[in-house]
């Protein structure tokens, strides 16, 4: 599913009261939208011919920019508004009048990255040219085209499309719809499942918060930051790290458990320093490296033409290494500069996204690249969502037979580390032979407005193929993939409206709470601190964490939802 069709369908379902049966004309002018949302010429688009197999139906370009501009329906355009309500009719309008700000330089430059052209070739399966070619080149020119005043609309993209005729392949249309729907709806009964057995947990259970220390708060340790770099010759790499120690580290009489954070795509260390001074003020070290071909400086070199990649295909076997790498040079200083201190046979990585890939291979899980071809084809999955995109990328390191054995087989698994927390981790690469191929401690977190990593598929199902006894699902109501997207989906829905703190209270309290868990799990499972089991108990994250951002815990997927997964 991809993360602009989820939006497209969220809202048209939400604003115009959409049942799961398929309306023809809605789904057509939502798809359209979606394209567009992702991200004067010779010949333009004058027609758009919506197509089912023998049966089609043409609409001029011409009624619909009336109807934008009017709400009057023509010709054939007539004869399939009136199969909608006052309601979706104006929903309709709405979405032909709709423009969206836009940089054109930075939408061209992801556009012909592998992720953009992966997902324009996806698209352009639904959206083809007059010949009945795959639109992914029209789609491009068309975009870019319609960006070049820096705004864009479904109507300026359609008048920009280089053939006179856009086919829309209504079939796929209806899978890719039925997709969506089916996966929002399975994400719901899943939160249900989950909420119930979290909260039935939470009835049997004698849990008192008050007897408890509140792990949210700092700890009792000041602590010190410490910028490294990290030089690896085998590899030509070199890349920052960020480390935080309690500053008594050195009068300490035993050693200290270690934590690695891994940041996601396009991210930077800099987004969990927050979290490394909270650990450090707990006792616990905590390593933030810095992913050099998956981070934010990444990111900007490709909007600003510097780079032809959102991130470099070997990232798939990089980040882990960088981290195994980052382990080997503790162990060589650990003597040296932090007085023997740190217990590297008792590390935990810690992962958002991207991070949460590279903690779950470290764990060692192995990518399934067999899974990886059969998805990764419009035939098989009729849209992508962001996660997907990602993954995919796996598939340019085929030619590396040395690489695909090393991810597939072998795995990059670092013996040293005991404990995997991942954060909307990006997972279904691995498939149910790579996951259960882990058997230390692993805790999943996802959230049910996550529309980048979507936890059914890439959290739930990768939960439900974990072997290891210690695993943990958290599951969040209200919560996206990252804050900001979180604001954007309070834009959407208002989800502070009830709340006195307000959206950013909420989300402070939230990332307190991550916060807590982290200690409490390095606690109970490196340091073996059975003071700490009460904070891995469902009472405690349904006592803690508040509206709109409720948290559930089950050890176990309900028997009920196995089939959903």
């Amino acid at each position: 599913m991809s993360l602009s069709l989820a939006i497209v369908f969220s809202q048209f379902r939400a604003r115009l009261s959409l049942d799961a049966r398929f309306n023809p004309s809605l789904l057509v002018t939502s798809l359209i939208a979606a394209v567009i949302g992702t991200t004067r010429p010779g010949l333009a688009a004058e027609t758009v011919s919506i197509e089912y197999g023998r049966f089609s139906r043409s609409i001029s370009t011409t009624s619909l920019e009336h109807y934008a501009a009017t709400g009057e329906a023509e010709d054939t355009l007539k004869g399939l508004v009136n199969r909608l309500s006052p309601e979706q009719q104006r929903g309709l309008q709405d979405a032909l009048q709709a423009r969206r700000s836009v940089d054109v330089v930075q939408l061209s430059q992801w556009l012909y990255t592998p992720m953009g052209e992966q997902m324009l070739f996806f698209a352009g399966s639904l959206v083809k040219t007059r010949a009945l070619q795959n639109g992914q080149q029209a789609l491009r020119g068309a975009l870019i085209t319609a960006a070049s005043d820096g705004e864009i609309s479904l109507l300026t993209v359609i008048r920009a499309f280089p053939t006179k005729m856009v086919r829309i392949d209504l079939q796929r249309a209806i899978a890719a719809y039925r997709d969506i729907i089916a996966e929002a709806d399975n994400t719901l009964a899943v939160l249900d499942a989950v909420a119930q057995q979290s909260a039935t947990a939470t009835k049997l259970s004698s849990f008192d918060l008050t007897t408890l220390p509140d792990v949210t708060q700092s700890g009792p340790y000041a602590t010190r930051q410490i910028p490294l770099t990290i030089e690896d010759p085998e590899r030509n790499r070199t890349y920052p790290a960020e480390m935080f120690i309690p500053e008594t580290l050195q009068a300490s009489r035993f050693q200290r458990p270690v934590a690695v954070l891994s940041h996601g795509l396009g991210d930077t260390r800099t987004n969990f320093f927050d979290i490394g001074e909270h650990l450090a003020s707990h006792g616990i070290v905590a390593v933030i490296p810095e992913h050099i071909g998956s981070n934010l400086a990444q990111k900007e070199a490709m909007l600003k033409g510097l780079s032809n990649e959102t991130f470099k295909a070997r990232e798939f076997i990089d980040r882990p290494l960088d981290i195994t790498f980052l382990l080997d040079e503790l162990e060589r200083t650990n003597e040296t500069h932090y007085w023997g201190k740190l217990d590297l046979d008792q590390v935990a990585v810690m992962g958002h996204s991207f991070g949460g890939y590279t903690a779950l291979a470290l764990a060692g899980a192995t990518i399934d690249f067999d899974w990886l071809q059969r998805e990764c084809v419009p035939e098989n999955n009729p849209v992508l969502d962001a996660a997907e995109l990602l993954q995919c990328r796996a598939l340019e390191l085929i030619p590396d037979d040395a690489v695909i054995e090393t991810l597939s087989q072998t795995g990059v698994r670092d013996p040293r580390v005991q404990l995997v927390l991942t954060f909307a981790p990006v997972s279904q690469l691995f498939g149910q032979s790579g996951i259960s191929q882990i058997q230390i401690p692993t805790m999943f977190m996802g959230g049910v407005f996550d529309i980048i990593a979507p936890a059914v598929p890439e959290q739930l199902s990768a939960f439900s193929w974990l072997t290891t006894p210690d695993k943990y699902l958290y599951l969040g109501e209200g919560s996206s993939h990252t804050p900001e997207l979180t604001r954007l989906t309070d834009q959407v829905f208002d989800l502070g409206r009830d709340i006195e703190q307000g959206i950013e209270g909420a989300l402070a309290l939230n990332r307190n709470l991550i916060k807590g868990l982290c200690v409490a799990f390095v606690n109970v499972h490196l340091v073996s601190d059975g003071t700490y089991e009460p904070f891995l108990h469902p009472a405690y994250v349904e006592a803690v964490s508040q509206p709109p951002f409720n948290r559930h815990l089950v050890r176990e997927i309900p028997d009920s939802l196995q089939e959903l997964l």
